[in-house]
């Protein structure tokens, strides 16, 4: 995909010959092959990750690519913000997309030297494809990861989905202010990663999974009471997406781990993880359209029971609230893949807290 996405340098050319329409057909032709292309290689992925990165380490190497991720993402955004700032016309924009293809291609040249993803044995037949697929879908632990999987997702959706708008025009912060809090949860979920990582890898994915996910529990509720408009809304704000960062990325590396160690067999995982990305597609975008529709449907519905103030944000929160419980009880439902259990480590960790 990174030699389709550098076509877009020809983007100008197709203008300057042919016409804005066709420009706009030719940006378009571009981004779905590219959208295919991405789908094909991270489907090809999961099952190979599997396979390179051992079980005992996976929530820190999960750690650290979180963490290095949000390193190199930062920096081609500061480099990228820098270069548009000090450049003029449409020169700024076609360096840029030429050195990320540049970079692009020399990350597929290096994840061409790490071992493993080899074909199926037996020749991996159509028939025998759809046949582990319905199996993988008649596994209840699977279906219960999936369930579980469902619900965080499409709660995590509503959530955030519209929430720069929420804190920008209902509790009256700046647009700069909104932009710090995203860094503030990035930052945060960053550092949380190398803790969440080393704890799952010591105690197992569960115990690091399920008390990330109420962590998140009451963060719509709390959005929900806010006053609005909000005296001292940069702090208050602030902590909700401190808390909001530490949760998310202990949900990210608890439920990768858990899907990779426990739920997934090795030997199927082609099929598997199929499914797996396939579902998540789904539902991350069921969440903003379904947030989308409640805000444009009640926009004008305005309604206030005792301090609360009722209306499509709100009921945006009680749905987010309503999917993380049932994610949360789903994913309580799913085979550990460790000796101990969540209640074991948590009472382990409050009785050393409390002897100290």
């Amino acid at each position: 995909r990174k030699p389709l996405m550098a076509m877009l340098l020809l983007l100008p050319w197709v203008v300057g010959r042919a016409g804005p329409s066709a420009g706009v057909v030719f940006l378009s032709l571009v981004i779905a092959g590219f959208a295919i292309l991405r789908a094909l290689a991270e489907t090809a992925y999961f099952p190979w990750s599997q396979e390179f990165i051992p079980n005992r380490v996976r929530g820190t190497f999960s750690a650290w690519f979180t963490v290095l991720a949000l390193v190199a993402s930062a920096a081609s955004l500061a480099v990228a913000g820098r270069v548009l700032e000090a450049g003029e016309g449409l020169g700024r924009y076609l360096w840029l997309i030429g050195v990320g293809s540049i970079f692009g291609l020399l990350g597929v040249a290096v994840m061409a030297k790490i071992p493993g993803g080899e074909p199926i044995r037996d020749g991996g037949s159509a028939a025998g494809h759809l046949a582990n697929l319905r199996e993988a879908l008649g596994d209840r632990n699977f279906v219960a990861y999936l369930g579980g999987l469902a619900g965080t997702t499409i709660g995590l959706g509503l959530l955030v989905s519209f929430l720069p708008l929420f804190v920008k025009e209902q509790l009256g912060l700046p647009a700069a202010a909104v932009v710090r809090l995203d860094v503030v949860a990035m930052v945060a979920g960053g550092a949380a990663s190398l803790v969440w990582g080393w704890l799952a890898d010591r105690v197992g994915s569960r115990p690091v999974l399920m008390p990330a996910v109420a962590l998140l529990l009451p963060l719509p509720l709390a959005w929900l009471i806010l006053p609005r408009p909000l005296p001292h809304a940069v702090g208050v704000c602030t902590g909700l997406y401190l808390l909001y960062g530490l949760g998310v990325h202990g949900v990210g590396i608890g439920a990768g781990r858990l899907l990779f160690n426990s739920v997934v067999p090795p030997g199927k995982n082609t099929a598997y993880t199929a499914v797996y990305y396939a579902w998540l597609g789904v539902t991350g975008g069921v969440a903003p359209l379904l947030a989308g529709g409640i805000l444009a449907a009640g926009g004008d519905w305005r309604l206030r029971l005792f301090w609360l103030r009722l209306d499509g944000y709100a009921l945006v929160f009680f749905l987010a609230l309503a999917f993380l419980g049932l994610g949360w009880w789903l994913y309580g439902r799913v085979r550990a893949d460790g000796r101990y259990g969540t209640r074991m480590v948590l009472r382990s960790f409050l009785t050393r807290i409390l002897q100290r």
